[in-house]
């Protein structure tokens, strides 16, 4: 891999770990406070509150619904990003120069890859 395909790669994946981090499972951790009713915020626990009549497992089959939701809203907002690139760029710059974030992915949705065979962002930074 040549010395520039290697920095996109890392400024690709610097964008992918900020997204799974600040997006995905800070997300999925205030979903999963939410579901459990651990949460500290008194406004949430009273909104919420049925939730504690749930079974386990009905809470499990939500969390799994909010978490494949996410992943869904994640994947479509990439690639609204890709589909528009005339329109607005997100442009990354850095030492080595600038590179606009859709010329560096292939496919910008796919990134995410949320299946157990792909080594997308979600399984290689999400810390959930």
């Amino acid at each position: 891999m040549s010395e520039l395909n290697a920095n996109k790669e890392c400024i690709l994946d610097y964008f992918g770990k900020c997204v799974i981090e600040e997006v995905y499972d800070r997300a999925l951790y205030g979903a999963k406070r939410t579901l459990e009713l651990t949460t500290k915020n008194p406004i949430v626990l009273e909104k919420y509150s049925i939730f504690s009549e749930l079974t386990q497992e009905q809470k499990k089959k939500l969390y799994e619904l909010i978490t494949e939701t996410t992943v869904d809203i994640i994947y479509r907002f990439l690639e609204m990003i890709e589909e528009h690139d005339e329109e607005f760029k997100i442009i990354i710059e850095n030492s080595s120069g600038k590179y606009s974030l859709t010329d560096i992915s292939e496919k910008m949705g796919s990134e995410i890859a949320d299946v157990d065979y792909e080594d997308g962002w979600i399984r290689r930074f999400s810390k959930i």
